[in-house]
């Protein structure tokens, strides 16, 4: 009876007894001991559960109330950039008009020396010119800008003073304005290197070439639309170097053409008509240039040649 567990039950009708396993009893134990194991784990569990996402949700709080402020500043600090922006935009606007002015200076100084220069440059003579041959002519032609820089020609914009287009104010036009459509093959009128390319359309003159070419000349091809060359290159006369566009601030498209000697700007429409038949009209039409001493130089340069 030793493993065993006896229950007595009494009522009115009488008195009954039990006999439980003691393996039973220990089993009974064991079950509720378990139960309460996992129910105790299980609050424990939830309890735990519960308080971390409590400091999730804090964190979380935390960081969007971080977050929003750093938003806040970033739009203040975006606000400060923008002030800041609209002052410097008018101060370059109050730069670029002073440039402007200064520029109309230049060029009312610029045209005074070059009428001190039509003064003091005495003309070739007739027996200087005499003695250039046929193929010193040609050569001359070939390095000296000359000719047209497109195909077809009709000029919209003179050489000389005028009242710009865009500024409505009197300027000085440095070269001649041709008539183009987009897209128009812009010739390059004399051998040279260029020495300078602006392909992205920023400035003035937008897209523009220009060419340094022998013995002090240099041509400037403005408002393209699209560049064929880059600084360094060597060209030859007739080679098409760009497209005619609208290019910088202009008024329609067209191509702005300048020719230059010793940083002077001359008037293109006389080296436009330079030609072998018209050879010596050049001489008297641009006396800044000093065609005197350009021929000598030639000559000089013939000479060498012949000895060598």
């Amino acid at each position: 009876m030793k493993n065993r567990l006896i229950i007595t039950v009494s009522d009115v009708k009488g008195t009954k007894s039990y006999n439980i396993h003691q393996i039973v009893k220990k089993l009974t134990l064991v079950i509720f001991l378990v139960t309460v194991i996992v129910l105790a784990g299980s609050f424990w569990f939830i309890d735990t559960l519960n308080m971390s996402i409590n400091n999730l949700n804090t964190k979380m709080n935390n960081l969007k109330t971080a977050k929003e402020k750093e938003i806040e500043i970033l739009n203040e600090k975006e606000k400060v950039l923008l002030i800041k922006n609209k002052i410097h935009a008018l101060k370059i606007a109050d730069k670029v008009k002073d440039i402007e002015e200064l520029s109309s200076k230049l060029d009312d100084i610029e045209v005074i020396i070059g009428l001190k220069d039509d003064i003091l440059i005495d003309p070739i003579k007739r027996v200087n010119i005499a003695k250039i041959t046929s193929l010193e002519r040609t050569h001359m032609l070939q390095v000296i800008p000359n000719g047209n820089p497109l195909e077809k020609i009709v000029v919209t914009a003179s050489f000389g003073y005028r009242i710009h287009p865009t500024l409505r104010v009197k300027k000085f036009h440095r070269g001649i304005d041709l008539r183009a459509k987009r897209r128009t093959p812009v010739k390059v009128t004399a051998d040279g290197v260029v020495n300078y390319v602006q392909s992205r359309n920023t400035g003035a003159f937008g897209r523009v070439i220009k060419i340094s070419h022998n013995y002090g000349f240099e041509t400037v091809y403005a408002h393209l639309i699209k560049t064929n060359v880059k600084i360094g290159d060597i060209v030859k006369k007739g080679d098409i170097i760009a497209l005619s566009g609208n290019s910088g601030r202009s008024t329609g498209p067209h191509l702005h053409y300048e020719v230059k000697y010793a940083s002077m700007v001359l008037n293109p429409k006389n080296f436009m008509k330079w030609n072998l038949k018209s050879y010596e009209t050049i001489f008297s039409k641009e006396r800044r240039v000093k065609w005197e001493s350009l021929i000598n130089l030639i000559n000089s340069h013939k000479k060498k040649q012949e000895q060598l």
